[in-house]
């Protein structure tokens, strides 16, 4: 039988572990791949994500602005009064302090026979009474 010396029993000794940790570090190496690869995955997936909600974000901007203008072209047709409906309430308003219908064709611009309607149909409650 051969008698193998403690230097040749070292000698197989590492070998054996260096064999051990070469497996584990070619297994450690692959799991360090797969990870990789999930996580470029993931990565992947999530930018598709962020581009279909930045791309919807986008477009509710868009649709915000365009209800904004419209509400407030709506605004503006509800607390501005054209320009006939404003002669109109301050014409009402001086019949009410007593103008004739003369005073409205001079003061708001009415036609003669408009300013006489408008006479007429706000002094009619008062001689109801």
């Amino acid at each position: 039988m051969i008698s193998l010396s403690l230097m040749h029993w070292l000698l197989i000794g590492n070998m054996g572990l260096m064999l051990l940790v070469g497996g584990f570090m070619v297994a450690l190496k692959r799991q360090q791949q797969k990870d990789a690869q999930r996580l470029d995955e993931a990565v992947t997936g999530l930018r598709q994500a962020h581009q279909a909600i930045s791309k919807s974000a986008v477009g509710m901007g868009r649709k915000l602005r365009q209800l904004d203008g419209r509400v407030q072209q709506a605004e503006r047709r509800v607390t501005m009064p054209t320009t006939d409906e404003a002669t109109y309430h301050q014409a009402a308003r001086l019949v009410g302090l007593g103008a004739s219908a003369s005073d409205l064709v001079d003061n708001c611009g009415m036609a003669r026979g408009e300013a006489e309607l408008l006479v007429s149909l706000k002094r009619q409650p008062a001689h109801a009474h």
